[in-house]
C-alpha cells in the first residue's frame, strides 16, 4: 500500500511539474544602422520658432547624407525604444570633405535623437567635425565626431556623438 501511495506521490509530482509553463524567448527586436547617401535631394528646414524646427530631404541638386540608427527593442519593456538620425547636405560633384564650425552650418547639418529620455528632439550640429572621402564609385567614408549642444531654452550640457560608416548612394528618389 505504501508503494503504491508512493507512485501515486510521484506520478502526481510528474504531473504538476508537465503543466508549469516554461517562460517563453522574449522577442527582441536587432539593433539597426543605415547609411545612405540621396543624390539630387536637399535639406528643408522647418523653422517653427527660435527654440523648435524640423526638417525634411527633398528634390534637389545635392547629396544629402543620412545615418540613422534604432537600438534593439525589448517587446516586453515599454518606452526602451531609441534612435538617432544625422543628415547633411554637400554638393553632388563632392569626392572628399571636412567640415567644422561655420561648414557645418553651411551643409544643414542636423541630429535628432528619438527617446523616452532627456534631450530628445532636434538639433543645429555647430561642433566637432565631420570628415569623409570618396572611396569608390556611389561609397563614401564618413567619420563624424560631434558635439551637439542643447540650447539654453532646453537646459542640459552637450553631449559627444561618434559614428563611423561607409555611406552608400541609395537606390531611392
Amino acid at each position: 500500500m505504501k508503494n503504491l501511495l508512493l507512485v501515486l506521490a510521484l506520478l502526481n509530482i510528474t504531473w504538476l511539474s508537465a503543466q508549469v509553463k516554461l517562460p517563453k524567448k522574449e522577442k527582441v527586436t536587432p539593433e539597426i544602422k543605415t547609411f545612405k547617401v540621396n543624390k539630387s535631394s536637399s535639406i528643408k528646414l522647418n523653422q517653427a520658432d527660435n527654440i523648435y524646427f524640423d526638417y525634411d530631404v527633398i528634390k534637389g541638386n545635392k547629396l544629402v547624407f543620412d545615418y540613422n540608427f534604432k537600438a534593439k527593442d525589448k517587446e516586453s519593456v515599454a518606452d526602451d525604444e531609441y534612435r538617432e538620425r544625422i543628415v547633411f547636405e554637400l554638393e553632388n560633384k563632392t569626392k572628399s570633405f571636412v567640415l567644422t564650425g561655420d561648414s557645418l552650418l553651411e551643409a544643414k547639418a542636423y541630429y535628432t535623437r528619438s527617446c523616452f529620455c532627456l534631450y530628445r528632439g532636434n538639433y543645429k550640429i555647430n561642433g566637432g567635425s565631420i570628415k569623409g572621402k570618396l572611396v569608390k564609385a556611389n561609397m563614401w567614408k564618413v567619420d563624424l565626431d560631434l558635439i551637439i549642444t542643447p540650447s539654453p531654452e532646453r537646459g542640459g550640457e552637450p553631449f559627444i556623438v561618434k559614428v563611423s560608416g561607409t555611406f552608400k548612394l541609395s537606390n531611392i528618389k
